[in-house]
């Protein structure tokens, strides 16, 4: 631990903080629930066959099965064990691969549509969404996972600022963490960036400008970003907080930890804005269909 000027210091804590807790040496409950039924299926197999087989010639499979699960349940990608990642594959495969905007139920075709050549004999299937309603608030209603509101939040250019600034940022940052009551989601996102508007607009107010120098600058950028957007995918990255409640009173208490959450990271120098009712609809639109068609 080093202290700063500033009087805050760092300290080093565990790169995942929700990690199970363990409870036999180094597996978790999970995990030794896992080996002890596939140990105890093994086992019973076992007194079913040692009439017929001997012990080494089914101590043999035996242990290969038991490495093989204690590998799946303890091998890890992108932070889920390889029997949670099997799991996921075959339900993605086992779901249908044509979803619609259909709440009220997919019709069957007509019966003689099923007969013609080139068609799929199976149908497309409704598509879920965790949202059910959007209030005039901008609170989300997710049904039985209970209701969450979005804001928008800006960026901090952390790495131009002294370290006791950084101190000073980081410190309230750590402030709203410890401060959560409830689940909350930072996630970042990166959509195509149309810069055209922005552009016409530089080029219209560049002969309005106080000095010909500033039209002339004001000009050469419109034509900096005119060459670029040609030339590359412009991204442009936003930042959105979830907050999530369950219950009854949900949506008050939604109101209040967006308010805290904009208190508390305005300290921070963060610009945190609540969605509305407009903006959480134009957003939640923009990311179930990015491209805009």
């Amino acid at each position: 631990m080093s202290d700063g000027s500033a009087g805050y210091g760092t300290v080093r804590i565990p790169a995942d903080v929700s990690r199970p807790d363990r409870v036999l040496g180094p597996a978790t409950a999970r995990q030794v629930a896992i080996i002890g039924g596939t140990a105890a299926g093994l086992w019973c197999a076992w007194l079913g066959v040692r009439a017929w087989v001997s012990p080494m010639t089914f101590l043999v499979p035996a242990v290969f099965v038991l490495v093989v699960v204690g590998v799946a349940i303890s091998t890890e990608r992108d932070g889920l064990s390889i029997d949670r990642l099997l799991v996921t594959a075959l339900r993605q495969l086992r779901a249908p691969r044509r979803q619609v905007m259909a709440p009220e139920g997919v019709v069957p075709p007509p019966s003689f549509l099923s007969t013609a050549p080139n068609t799929s004999s199976r149908p497309p299937a409704p598509l879920s969404l965790p949202i059910t309603d959007l209030d005039d608030t901008g609170v989300i209603d997710l049904g039985a996972d209970g209701a969450a509101v979005v804001a928008g939040a800006s960026t901090v250019n952390f790495g131009l600022r002294t370290a006791d600034e950084q101190d000073v940022l980081l410190a309230g940052f750590a402030r709203w963490l410890n401060s959560l009551s409830g689940p909350t989601q930072i996630t970042s996102t990166n959509a195509p960036a149309d810069v055209s508007s922005f552009v016409g607009t530089l080029r219209d107010q560049a002969p309005g400008l106080p000095h010909p120098s500033l039209g002339q600058a004001a000009v050469e950028h419109a034509d900096f970003l005119d060459e670029l957007a040609a030339t590359r995918v412009l991204l442009a990255r936003s930042i959105h907080l979830a907050m999530r409640e369950q219950g009854k009173a949900a949506a008050q208490r939604l109101a209040r930890r967006a308010e805290d959450a904009v208190s508390h990271l305005a300290a921070c120098e963060i610009r945190v804005s609540p969605f509305g009712h407009d903006a959480a609809s134009a957003d939640l639109r923009a990311l179930l269909d990015p491209s805009g068609a």
